[in-house]
């Protein structure tokens, strides 16, 4: 009896954290980023993320009146569905690949990036392909707004996207539109050939404007406060 009550405490204890760190931060960051969004601005968004979706489509509930460019990259192309969802919704999209962010960025207003993780040196950690819409916002003078909850913050220090990284089925590279073979279908045959798919990218603090998270909107450098909070909590 003493085991399954500490058991279904346990339980209970995890449902409230998750609770909290989850729902609770994506609710409050959302209604901090909806603050960020005016009348007329067009916002670039990268791939597919649950909380910038959310953000958006709460924003439209708001009866704001805003376009979107969605813009994606190979192999997953998960910017389909963002895109998908936020037409449905009745916000204005476009589509582009990332090859076209350089064009498409003199449009825009603003940028809305998720993050999978915040390094405790300031470094977002995000899908492969985020550094470079920083960049290219960096370049054109656009800001850069990250949306990332502080479970998400990490006391890794990391600079780059080589020294650690997850490398994701290199298989999914050869995909093609038209269902032509690719020119590197027999890349397994040579010796001197290796397909790399990596799946993140770290973006320097210098190309974020401010990160928005459930305590306050911070700049990159305020992570290491943010990790020894989260410290002196528990």
């Amino acid at each position: 009896k003493q085991w399954y009550q500490r058991r279904v405490r346990g339980h209970s204890q995890t449902h409230s954290s998750c609770f909290q760190n989850i729902y609770l931060a994506g609710k409050s960051i959302t209604e901090k980023a909806v603050n960020r969004i005016v009348n007329g601005d067009t916002i670039l968004i990268f791939k597919k993320s649950q909380l910038i979706l959310h953000i958006l489509l709460e924003a439209k509930a708001q009866n704001k009146e805003f376009k979107v460019v969605v813009v994606d990259s190979r192999p997953d192309l998960s910017g389909v569905s963002s895109c998908e969802r936020l037409t449905a919704a009745g916000i204005p999209c476009s589509y582009v690949y990332i090859n076209s962010s350089t064009y498409i960025m003199k449009k825009v207003t603003k940028v809305m990036l998720a993050a999978d993780a915040l390094l405790a040196n300031g470094y977002v950690l995000g899908p492969v392909g985020t550094a470079m819409m920083g960049l290219i916002a960096n370049t054109y003078n656009k800001p850069v707004i990250v949306c990332c909850e502080t479970y998400k913050f990490c006391e890794r220090v990391q600079t780059d996207s080589i020294l650690y990284n997850e490398l994701a089925d290199p298989d999914s590279m050869l995909k093609t539109l038209n269902a032509e073979e690719s020119p590197v279908a027999g890349w397994r045959e040579s010796p001197n050939t290796r397909l790399v798919n990596l799946v993140y990218d770290t973006t320097p603090p210098a190309l974020v404007s401010i990160v928005i998270t459930e305590i306050a909107e911070l700049p990159c450098s305020s992570a290491p406060v943010v990790l020894r909070r989260g410290a002196v909590k528990m």
